[in-house]
C-alpha cells in the first residue's frame, strides 16, 4: 500500500508541474514574453517536493544512523537549492544579472553543494585495505578527469571574456560539482551498506541531468531556448524524488530482502572514457580547440592504462594466493597433523609405484596413553615419526597409518634387513617427553614388491611380516616370504587356532580378529568351513575388528562386506585407541562398536572428556541401529588371529 500511494501522489504532484515546464519551454521557443515565475517556479516546486520525498527516506525504518544522516543532509540540500533556482533562471533569461538575489542564491547553491559533498563523503563504503583504495581512486580519477573535461569545454570555456565575478562563480560552482561528482563516483564504485544502491544510481542520474543542463548553458544566449533550463531542473526534481522513493521502499522490505551481489568490477570509468572520446572527435570535426579536450582525453586513457596495469599486478598476486592455498590444503589432505608425516591418503597414492613397504607398530603404546596421557602418546609419535626419516633415505616415503603404526615406501630398490636394523636401532634411543625418558620398541615388516603384484598384495605382504615379527618378540623384524613361518600366518595353525576359539567360545560369540588374519586369501570361506564343522552358523559370531589396524583399502572393505554377506556380526573394537572412531562406523558395515572401559569412568587429568566420548559413541550407535558394548576383563575371546 506504501508503494501504491507514493507512486501515485509522485505522479499527482509532477505531472501538473511538468505540463507547466514544458508549456512554458514552447510558449519561448515561439517567442512569447510572460512573467518570469512561470519559468523557475516549477523547477522550485518540484526540487522541494524533492526534499520532501527525501525526508521520507530519512525517516524510513531500519536505517543505519550513517543513511539517516545522508538521506537528511540531502533534503536540506533540496530545500536550500529550490530557492536559488529562480534568480539563475531569470539571469538566463536576460534578466537580472547582478545583485543581492543572484549572490544569495549563489552562496545558498554553494551551501547545497558543500552539503552534500558532506553528506556523500561520511558514508561508509564496502572498500577494504590499501590495493583496494587504489584502484577506487584511479577509477574515480578516470571519471573525474573526463567530468572535467566536460565542463571546462561547455561551461567555462565559453565564458572566456566574460566579467571575472561571474567567472569565478562558476569556477567554484564547476569545482563543488567535480566534488560532488567525485563523492557520487567513490559510492557507487566503492558501494556502501547505508544507502540502496538503487537510490544512488538514482542520485548519480540527477548528476548526468546536471551535466547537460551545464553542456546546453550557451544554447541558452538565445531567449527562446532558455525554457529548456526549466525542463532539466524538472527531471533533476522527479529524480531525487525518485531516489527517496527507491530508498524509503528498500527499508521497509529490508528484513526480507536478500544481500545485494556487486560485480568485481565497474564500466563507469571505461564509459567516461568512452564520452571524451567522442567528444575529441566532435571537437575536431567542429573546427573548435581540440587542446584541451585532448588534453583530458589523453590524461583519462593514460590513468585507465595505469589502472589496468595495477589490476594485472593484483590478479597476479591473487592466483600465487590461490596456488598457495592449493598447496596447504593439499599439504592438509594428505599429511598427518600430528606428527607432519604424509598420511594414509598420499601413502595410498604411492604404493602404486612402491617397489617395497615397510610396516612399523609400535610395541606396547596403549600402555604409554592409559599410563602416562595422551600428551605423552602424542610426544612419542611425534619423535618417532621423526626419528623414521632420519633413518632411511630422503627419497623414501615415511607416511603414518593411524594410531601407533608407520610406514616407509621405497620406489627403486628392495630395502635389505639393514633397513629394518637401522629403524629399530633410531627407536631404541631413550624418547624425552613431557617430563618423562620412554623406551620405543617396535615390530617392523618388510616386504617387497614381485613380478605381476598389486599394490595391495604388497601391503598385504608387509602386514603379514610385521605380525610375524610381533609374534616372535617386541623390538624384532621380519621379512615377508611366501614360506614364511610362524602361528599367525601359517594356514594349519591358524585354522587349529580358530578351532579352539570356536570350542571354547558360548553363544553369543564374539571373536578377535587382526588385520592379517582378516585379509588372507579365503578367510570368510575358512571360518564359515570350520563353524559347519562345529555345527555352528556365522550369525551367531560376531568379529571384533580392532580400530587401530583397519586401513582405508578395497581388500579390507570387500572382506568385511563378505563377511557380513555370510551372516556373520562385525563389531568395532574401540579398546587402547583413546578415542571413537565414528567415521569408520558409518563407512563400513558395522553391527556393533566396543569401548574401553576407562572411557565410562569419571573424567579424569588425562582424559577430561573420557565421558564425553563414551555418551558421543553411545547416541551415534543408538542412532544407526548398531549395538554398543562396553568391554569387560575377560569377555572377548583371545585369539591368534
Amino acid at each position: 500500500m506504501i508503494r501504491a500511494v507514493r507512486t501515485s501522489r509522485l505522479i499527482a504532484l509532477y505531472a501538473p508541474l511538468f505540463a507547466i515546464a514544458a508549456g512554458w519551454a514552447l510558449f519561448r521557443l515561439a517567442g512569447f514574453e510572460g512573467p518570469l515565475v512561470l519559468g523557475w517556479l516549477p523547477g522550485a516546486a518540484g526540487i522541494a517536493i524533492g526534499g520532501g520525498y527525501l525526508l521520507v527516506a530519512a525517516n524510513a525504518p531500519g536505517l543505519t544512523p550513517a543513511g539517516r544522516r545522508f538521506w537528511r543532509h540531502l533534503a536540506i540540500s533540496a530545500l536550500l537549492i529550490a530557492p536559488s533556482t529562480g534568480p539563475f533562471t531569470e539571469a538566463s533569461l536576460g534578466g537580472r544579472k547582478s545583485g543581492p538575489l543572484l549572490y544569495a542564491a549563489v552562496g545558498l547553491l554553494a551551501v547545497a553543494l558543500l552539503l552534500v559533498l558532506w553528506a556523500l563523503l561520511r558514508l561508509p563504503s564496502r572498500v577494504r585495505g590499501r590495493s583496494g583504495w587504489l584502484r577506487l581512486g584511479l577509477d574515480a580519477a578516470t571519471v573525474l578527469v573526463c567530468s572535467a573535461t566536460f565542463l571546462w569545454h561547455f561551461l567555462l570555456r565559453p565564458m572566456a571574456g566574460a566579467p571575472l565575478a561571474k567567472v569565478l562563480g562558476l569556477a567554484v560552482l564547476s569545482v563543488l560539482c567535480l566534488l560532488a561528482v567525485l563523492a557520487v563516483v567513490k559510492l557507487l564504485l566503492a558501494g556502501t551498506a547505508a544507502v540502496d544502491s538503487r537510490a544512488l544510481w538514482a542520485l548519480a542520474v540527477v548528476v548526468l541531468i546536471g551535466s547537460f543542463g551545464s553542456a546546453v548553458v550557451p544554447l541558452l544566449s538565445d531567449p527562446r531556448l532558455a525554457g529548456l533550463s526549466d525542463l532539466v531542473t524538472m527531471g533533476e526534481a522527479l529524480m531525487v524524488a525518485i531516489a527517496g522513493i527507491l530508498q524509503a521502499r528498500r527499508a521497509g522490505r529490508a528484513s526480507t530482502t536478500p544481500v545485494e551481489r556487486r560485480r568485481p568490477y565497474s564500466v563507469l570509468p571505461y564509459l567516461a572514457v568512452a564520452a571524451v572520446n567522442l567528444l575529441l572527435v566532435a571537437v575536431y570535426v567542429s573546427g573548435a580547440a581540440t587542446l584541451p579536450v585532448l588534453v583530458g582525453a589523453v590524461t583519462a586513457t593514460g590513468v585507465v592504462v595505469a589502472r589496468q596495469l595495477l589490476a594485472f599486478h593484483d590478479n597476479d598476486d591473487l592466483v600465487r594466493s590461490l596456488r598457495e592455498t592449493q598447496r596447504l590444503l593439499h599439504e592438509q589432505a594428505t599429511h598427518d597433523a600430528l606428527t607432519g608425516l604424509p598420511n594414509r591418503a598420499l601413502f595410498n597414492e604411492r604404493l602404486e609405484h612402491a617397489a617395497a613397504a615397510v610396516l612399523i607398530d609400535l610395541d606396547d603404546f596403549k600402555a604409554v596413553n592409559d599410563t602416562l596421557g595422551h600428551p605423552v602418546g602424542d610426544g612419542l609419535l611425534v619423535e618417532v615419526g621423526r626419528r623414521l626419516r632420519a633413518a632411511v633415505r630422503d627419497s623414501d616415503l615415511v607416511a603414518r597409518l593411524g594410531g601407533d603404526e608407520f610406514a616407509v615406501l621405497t620406489t627403486d630398490r628392495p630395502p635389505d634387513d639393514a633397513v629394518a636394523e637401522r629403524i629399530l636401532a633410531a627407536l631404541s634411543a631413550p624418547v624425552h617427553t613431557h617430563g618423562h625418558v620412554l623406551t620405543a620398541t617396535a615390530s617392523v615388516g618388510v616386504a617387497a614388491r614381485a613380478e605381476g603384484e598389486s599394490a595391495q598384495d604388497l601391503l598385504r605382504h608387509a602386514d603379514i611380516a610385521m605380525y610375524a615379527a610381533k609374534r616372535r618378540g617386541k623390538g624384532t623384524h621380519a621379512r615377508y616370504t611366501p614360506n614364511l613361518s610362524g602361528l599367525l600366518l601359517t594356514p594349519q595353525s591358524r585354522a587349529a587356532d580358530l578351532r579352539r576359539a570356536i570350542a571354547a567360545a558360548r553363544p553369543p560369540d564374539t571373536l578377535e580378529v587382526g588385520r592379517a588374519a582378516l585379509v588372507a586369501p579365503g578367510f570368510a570361506a575358512e571360518l564359515t568351513g570350520l563353524l559347519a564343522e562345529a555345527g555352528r552358523t556365522p550369525d551367531g559370531v560376531t568379529l571384533a575388528l580392532p580400530a587401530a589396524q583397519l586401513a582405508d583399502d578395497a581388500v579390507l572393505q570387500r572382506v568385511m562386506r563378505e563377511l557380513r554377506a555370510a551372516g556373520f556380526g562385525l563389531a568395532l573394537d574401540q579398546t587402547g585407541t583413546g578415542t571413537v572412531r565414528l567415521d569408520l562406523l558409518s563407512a563400513l558395515p558395522f553391527t556393533a562398536v566396543i569401548v574401553d572401559p576407562q572411557l565410562r569412568e569419571e573424567a579424569g587429568p588425562q582424559l577430561p572428556d573420557k565421558a564425553a566420548f563414551a555418551e558421543a559413541a553411545a547416541r551415534f550407535a543408538r542412532a544407526a541401529g548398531i549395538e554398543y558394548r562396553v568391554r569387560s576383563e575377560g569377555s572377548l575371546l583371545e585369539s591368534a588371529l
